[in-house]
């Protein structure tokens, strides 16, 4: 795309968003030397400090960087960097367990539907010893070790998909989802869990994708319940409700 002279509203924005875009879209590579302020302020019809603005904000965000006496680069796009500065502020409002909740309905449903697709005998070996591990963890009240093998088996489960966006997702994410599934143990304890996670392990290793997304989709839905306060935002529509409706399958009896 051209640079577009510049409409006088929210000019520091547009310029911000025609630069972004213009590295997304591949026009300017990583590597590539910008043009200068000067030029930029030229074309896009601008003054330099509004230039400036802009690149500072493409600088906070990873996507260029500044070298002095040299001028403006684009940067190879580091994913992870871009997303550890987004996420915190996103976690940290007042809506943190809502936003969690959602993205794994999304994310952790889908991927127990492929996991039951693709996965192979050493995977759900893995995954069976992982269930081993937290049920001594449960038996030995030793909840902060239940907390961490709960998040490992998630985490495998997407692993297991093979998709590496899901697999870097959860990476970047890790800490986030860390504290949460902390809490969610806190606060519900380690039956459910267990109960919900040999199921799912059932479901994959029996390749049979429609049970073990249900199955993560009720494991989630039950983590909900013990948090009123992500209910209360939903109630006053600042959440969305569940992702998607699911038939419920039945557990295994104890």
């Amino acid at each position: 795309m051209a640079i577009q002279k510049i409409q006088k509203i929210r000019v520091g924005d547009q310029v911000f968003e025609q630069m972004k875009q213009m590295i997304a879209d591949g026009e300017w590579r990583p590597g590539d030397k910008l043009p200068s302020e000067m030029d930029l302020a030229d074309q896009f019809g601008i003054s330099r400090v509004t230039v400036r603005q802009a690149l500072q904000r493409l600088s906070a965000l990873q996507l260029v960087e500044t070298r002095l006496g040299e001028g403006s680069f684009v940067r190879q796009m580091d994913l992870e960097q871009a997303m550890d500065a987004l996420i915190p502020t996103a976690y940290l409002s007042g809506r943190s367990n809502a936003f969690v909740f959602e993205f794994r309905e999304i994310i952790e449903t889908a991927s127990a539907s492929l996991a039951a697709r693709r996965a192979g005998s050493a995977d759900v070996a893995q995954l069976r010893e992982l269930q081993r591990s937290a049920q001594q963890a449960a038996e030995q009240g030793r909840d902060k070790d239940f907390a961490e093998l709960d998040l490992a088996f998630h985490f495998q489960v997407g692993e297991i998909t093979g998709n590496p966006l899901i697999v870097r997702t959860n990476q970047i994410l890790r800490d986030t989802l860390r504290s949460s599934m902390a809490e969610v143990i806190d606060r519900m304890g380690c039956e459910n869990a267990l109960r919900f996670h040999g199921a799912i392990i059932d479901a994959i290793e029996a390749h049979d994708p429609e049970r073990a997304s249900s199955l993560m989709a009720q494991h989630i839905g039950k983590n909900r319940e013990y948090f009123p306060e992500s209910a209360e935002e939903q109630s006053r529509g600042g959440a969305q409700a569940p992702f998607h409706e699911m038939p419920a399958v039945p557990l295994p009896k104890e």
